[in-house]
């Protein structure tokens, strides 16, 4: 698997984790986060990345900032 690959995997996975920390299903989060459901999804599963601008919407949506994230992801 590449570099990238993990990587996205890696995002994905703290948005999940965070996401449910919260309470939150992905529709919640996507509505909360002014994204669509297959989107958060997606990026969840590592199929896609996220913008700087969805991120930093999803990490609002989630009640952390961005460098909060990337704390927690632990790069």
């Amino acid at each position: 698997m590449k570099r990238q690959d993990n990587l996205l995997l890696e995002i994905g996975n703290t948005i999940k984790n965070e996401r449910l920390r919260n309470g939150l299903s992905q529709a919640q989060l996507a509505d909360q986060a002014e994204l669509h459901k297959n989107f958060i999804g997606m990026v969840e599963r590592g199929q896609r990345g996220a913008t700087i601008d969805s991120l930093q919407k999803i990490c609002l949506a989630l009640g952390i900032s961005m460098a909060e994230f990337f704390k927690i992801l632990n790069l």
